[in-house]
């Protein structure tokens, strides 16, 4: 099944409302670090645009707009302590099971077997919604960045989930990568990635909101993040981009928020 063209659905929808086309971030060549141990003796973090909280505090602005919210999430959370508010996705599976896009359990297992030498201390959950502020995107990345160093981070996973955040997460990655700590995204927008460049991507036909599987498959969220994990240690083309051989089984569904222009302009 072809992947789904987000960027000319996206541009057909709002230009239908009669903005002007959207211009995206086209990059042609992406920042490359390499891994300077094996993923056995790195710490790895991982970052969610998911729109996903961890319950007791507030939850974002399900129709955030320009929001550089970062939350830090303890890498012991609990898998089922968490709720999602975003608007811009289908979160039903991930709200079910957050390992659908936020695979928290599956790189605590990863480090419990050795695959890699430990979790973060702290994970992190933020750059959700519409983005379109890029000079602050790359502002508040470099504080991402300073506590990255500060937990000793050698690697960190990137999962966009709504179309935006794909190229949200694509500049957040790029930024992170030319300060010295290698990254991979996970991505289910095959043109929204491509034309941003993160430094290395796995592509996963799957809906967005779905990024590593349906709930409760907890084999194929493992071998997923696995997958992305080994093109970080292994990948060392500067913008790479991995399709990856899972299939999906039915048509892969897109979801946007129905919308006016009134509404937008008042956004």
């Amino acid at each position: 099944m072809e992947p789904v063209k987000y960027v000319d659905r996206l541009n057909e929808k709002y230009q239908s409302l009669g903005f002007p086309p959207y211009q995206w971030t086209i990059n042609e060549d992406a920042p490359i670090t390499k891994l300077t141990r094996p993923l056995s003796d790195c710490c790895v973090s991982m970052l969610t645009t998911s729109g996903a909280s961890c319950r007791g505090v507030p939850g974002f602005d399900p129709d955030a707009r320009n929001d550089l919210r970062l939350d830090e999430i303890a890498s012991d959370w609990p898998e089922d302590g968490f709720e999602i508010n975003d608007n811009y996705y289908d979160h039903t599976d991930a709200s079910a099971d957050i390992n659908c896009q936020f695979p928290i359990q599956r790189l605590r297992e990863l480090a419990a077997d050795g695959v890699i030498g430990r979790v973060a201390p702290r994970l992190w959950s933020g750059f959700m919604g519409r983005i379109y502020k890029r000079t602050a995107t790359l502002e508040k990345a470099a504080e991402l960045i300073a506590e990255l160093k500060a937990d000793g981070v050698d690697l960190l996973v990137l999962v966009p989930a709504c179309p935006l955040d794909h190229q949200t997460a694509g500049l957040v990655a790029r930024a992170v990568e030319e300060a010295g700590i290698p990254t991979v995204l996970v991505s289910t927008g095959r043109d929204l990635s491509a034309q941003v460049k993160p430094p290395r991507t796995v592509f996963v036909n799957f809906p967005m909101g779905n990024a590593f599987g349906r709930p409760e498959d907890a084999a194929q969220q493992r071998r997923i993040l696995e997958d992305a994990l080994s093109l970080a240690a292994t990948g060392t083309t500067a913008g790479e981009l991995v399709d990856l051989p899972y299939v999906w089984g039915e048509e892969v569904t897109v979801f946007f928020k129905q919308t006016t222009r009134e509404y937008q302009l008042r956004k």
